[in-house]
């Protein structure tokens, strides 16, 4: 199958990618919050030893939810600027 490669084409795959990006970011957000919550259940809700859950919490819970959102702010300050930078440069010709 031949591959389009007019501009108007591209820049409709660039907003594709956009998009796509956006809703990966939120769903970072969200599994990081469903994690969380999750964990946090097991401990108020069913009784979850304190001293487990506290270890837990530290050694994998916050750094968890800490590499998501580094992973969320760089989607958010790289990738979807790098992506608008296209759809820029595609526009200005």
């Amino acid at each position: 199958m031949a591959r389009q490669t007019s501009f108007a084409h591209q820049k409709n795959l660039l907003e594709q990618l956009s998009k796509v990006l956006s809703e990966f970011e939120q769903d970072l957000k969200l599994l990081s919050q469903k994690y969380e919550n999750n964990i946090y259940a097991l401990y108020e809700n069913q009784g979850l030893m304190e001293e487990v859950f506290n270890d837990y919490d530290e050694t994998y819970l916050q750094p968890m939810k800490q590499s998501l959102q580094d992973l969320s702010d760089r989607v958010i300050s790289q990738d979807i600027p790098f992506v608008e930078k296209e759809i820029d440069f595609l526009c200005s010709r």
